[in-house]
């Protein structure tokens, strides 16, 4: 392995490639990627000393591409794919932009377990949301969803937000994945990924550090899979929702009995379609 390792370091600071894009920066860097292939060594499925040091030296070049660093932070990280060495962006990589944008963003990314308790709740531009575990040291291995709650400083305002994202959405998105096994092998990262790419997808699409970050990222999935499940999965957002909601109380309508109309369980399930005319009507009526 030290051999392997020697290698890899060797084939990094000839690479007039990283050489270019790296500078002054590049030992210590190099450094931090050796530091993460090391750790990798112990597990066969996961041992990147196996990896071409060509594909080690790509990836390195995507990551800062991407404004991304290869190191313990896990902002992204190398996969290993047969022989060749994979970038991946986690979603603490989603965090780390944003808050470049936003230095005082709070930013929350979490998995729902069945048991858990998860409430949230909109007064005005605010939103607010609480998370109870029952039984923290209890086994937990059914997920039921995710969430992701950010807020942060505009123009002197504060805002806040949270997406939220059922397991069967999840799923769906984890089916059109082209590489499946690394959401078998670490589905809470990639579930988090997906949850967090959705949040950026709808407040944060203007930041083009963002936005390259999820243009790679969809790279690893089968549009056309992409598009069939978007189809069916047209309803709008949890921003949307607490929209119609507060509409309707100002309007004085129950949410219920749009429910009923519009045949849903909740009022997240409504057809993005029926968005629009709706919140006209509810303001219509809120200004009477």
């Amino acid at each position: 392995m030290t051999n392997q390792i020697a290698q890899i370091k060797s084939r990094l600071e000839q690479s007039p490639l990283l050489k270019e894009v790296l500078g002054k920066g590049k030992d210590k860097y190099i450094l931090s990627v050796l530091s993460e292939i090391s750790k990798s060594a112990s597990d066969p499925k996961k041992d990147l000393t196996k990896c071409t040091p060509e594909s080690i030296v790509n990836a390195v070049k995507q990551a800062n591409d991407l404004s991304l660093e290869i190191d313990s932070r896990q902002h992204c990280h190398l996969i290993k794919y047969g022989n060749t060495a994979n970038l991946q962006v986690g979603y603490r990589g989603y965090i780390y932009s944003i808050k470049r944008a936003y230095p005082d963003a709070n930013i929350d990314c979490k998995l729902v377990y069945e048991g858990d308790n998860f409430t949230l709740k909109k007064e005005g531009d605010t939103t607010t949301y609480s998370l109870d575990i029952d039984n923290p040291f209890a086994k937990r291995d059914k997920v039921i969803g995710g969430f992701c709650y950010i807020s942060y400083t505009s123009g002197g305002r504060m805002i806040s937000f949270c997406e939220t994202m059922s397991i069967e959405e999840i799923n769906k998105i984890k089916g059109c994945a082209k590489q499946g096994f690394i959401w078998d092998k670490w589905f809470e990262e990639k579930a988090k990924v997906a949850i967090i790419k959705r949040a950026c997808k709808v407040h944060f699409s203007g930041i083009n550090e963002i936005a390259n970050i999820t243009e790679f990222d969809n790279e690893e999935f089968d549009f056309e899979q992409v598009n069939q499940v978007a189809e069916v999965q047209k309803s709008i957002d949890s921003e949307q929702a607490f929209e119609i909601e507060e509409l309707a109380k100002k309007a004085k309508k129950s949410v219920e009995d749009i429910c009923k109309i519009y045949q849903i369980d909740s009022i997240i399930q409504l057809p993005i379609g029926n968005f629009e005319k709706l919140k006209q009507n509810l303001e219509s009526n809120a200004n009477t």
